[in-house]
């Protein structure tokens, strides 16, 4: 893990710091337990107690909590499900370690809310210093990353179909079938987000699908008018660098400042 440094105008400032997960309901033996082993902190909210630095907010994946844990007091949001914080990359809790900002939702989750606009409403809050340029090239890179998320990486729909009409048709009959597939729409996209060094800003997106060899694609040679296979270009001329990780699965694009 890269040396963190926040800019002082962002709220996540608890850099170095045990993170907290912060649950509504009753705290379960089993979610202590995880959390015991992950060492990582509990806070029952509602107990009258001070939110503690570092804090998630965890819960069901609804706009309301996502917008509130992408705000201040809290460094992020965990959608919680009856597996407690299993499955949930380490990352997420690394990031906010770090002083970052973290969000882990379920696939169904993502495509059901505005997340886009609620995280890129959240980078502008908490990361005041990014010129508005980096922010839209933040927005739109994020925007393409998202799509293949869902749709190429935890559903495992190829790209090709969608470059015809019949084709069209096809891929939304896939879509509907397999977001109803409870193995594949409970699959996580998380985003982090985290300042590395004074400069730049590190924007991380992962699945849990196949994963995907970054280099093979952005060496393919795609045609201006191609209807398909332009996402990954066009994040690359957007950042200040690119890289694959986790196999494929995790897309981590830095922005300059």
């Amino acid at each position: 893990m890269p040396t963190i440094t926040i800019p002082p105008t962002s709220t996540c400032l608890a850099a170095e710091r045990s993170p907290c997960l912060v649950v509504s309901a009753p705290v379960s033996e089993d979610l202590a337990a995880q959390c015991r082993a992950l060492g990582i902190l509990l806070h029952e909210a509602g107990s009258g107690a001070e939110i503690p630095p570092a804090s998630i907010l965890a819960g069901p994946g609804t706009t309301e909590n996502v917008r509130a844990g992408l705000s201040a007091p809290y460094c992020g949001f965990l959608e919680l499900g009856a597996e407690g914080v299993l499955g949930i990359g380490l990352r997420c809790f690394e990031t906010v370690r770090g002083g970052g900002m973290t969000l882990s939702l379920q696939t169904a989750t993502v495509y059901r809310l505005e997340t886009l606009e609620l995280v890129a409403e959240a980078i502008r809050a908490n990361f005041h210093d990014l010129a508005q340029d980096t922010i839209e090239l933040i927005e739109i890179s994020l925007a393409e990353a998202l799509s293949n998320a869902v749709i190429h990486g935890n559903l495992g729909i190829p790209n090709h179909l969608r470059t015809t009409a019949e084709g069209f048709v096809e891929f939304q009959k896939i879509m509907q079938g397999r977001m109803a597939d409870p193995s594949l729409a409970g699959r996580r996209i998380e985003i982090n987000v985290q300042a590395r060094r004074a400069d730049s800003v590190c924007v991380a997106v992962s699945d849990q699908g196949g994963g995907f060899d970054l280099a093979d694609k952005l060496s393919a040679v795609t045609h201006a008018m191609a209807k398909n296979g332009r996402g990954l270009p066009l994040i690359r001329k957007a950042t200040h660098s690119l890289h694959g990780e986790d196999g494929g699965r995790t897309l981590a694009m830095t922005f300059a400042r």
